[in-house]
C-alpha cells in the first residue's frame, strides 16, 4: 500500500516539475485531470442520477472511503457560496508548499468537484486562498454560478 506521505511528496514534485516547465498553464492540468477522472467515476458512483448537491456528497464519500481525506463536507452557505471543507487531505502539506513557493498545487479533489459541478450545469470560482487550520481542515470558499445555456 502507498503511504500518504509519499503520495503528497510525489504530488508535490510532479506539480512542482509542471509548474517548472510550463508556468501558470499547469492550471489547465489540474481541472482537465479533474474533468478525466470525472468522466471515469460518473457511471460509476452514479453521479448522473443525483442532484448537483448530492452528485457532490457521493464524490466527497469516494475520496474519503479511497483514503484521500478522512472527511468533506459541502456546505451551501447563501444563495452563490459553498464552503468546502476537507478533514486531513493527504496532499495538504504539498499543497502548502507549492502555494508558498508561487506555484499551481493539484487541487486533487477540488479539480474533481469543479469537474462535477460543470457537467452539472454550473461553474466555481475560488474565493481567497485555501485556509490550512492546524486541526488538519483545509477549507477553500467557492462562488457557484449557473452556466447559462
Amino acid at each position: 500500500m502507498i503511504t500518504p506521505e509519499f503520495f503528497d511528496l510525489e504530488l508535490y514534485a510532479i506539480y512542482k516539475a509542471i509548474f517548472e516547465l510550463i508556468g501558470e498553464r499547469a492550471w489547465n492540468v489540474v481541472w482537465r485531470s479533474g474533468e478525466i477522472v470525472v468522466n471515469e467515476l460518473w457511471e460509476k458512483l452514479k453521479l448522473e442520477e443525483a442532484d448537483v448537491f448530492e452528485s457532490l456528497r457521493k464524490l466527497a464519500s469516494f475520496l474519503s472511503s479511497s483514503g484521500y481525506v478522512k472527511e468533506i463536507n459541502v456546505e451551501k452557505k447563501g444563495e452563490s457560496m459553498v464552503e468546502y471543507i476537507m478533514y486531513e487531505p493527504v496532499i495538504a502539506e504539498g499543497a502548502r508548499r507549492l502555494i508558498k513557493e508561487g506555484m499551481v498545487p493539484p487541487h486533487v479533489s477540488t479539480s474533481l468537484m469543479f469537474a462535477v459541478l460543470k457537467r452539472k450545469g454550473y461553474r466555481a470560482e475560488m474565493v481567497g486562498e485555501p485556509e490550512f487550520l492546524k486541526d488538519g481542515r483545509v477549507v477553500e470558499k467557492w462562488k457557484l454560478i449557473r452556466i447559462q445555456e
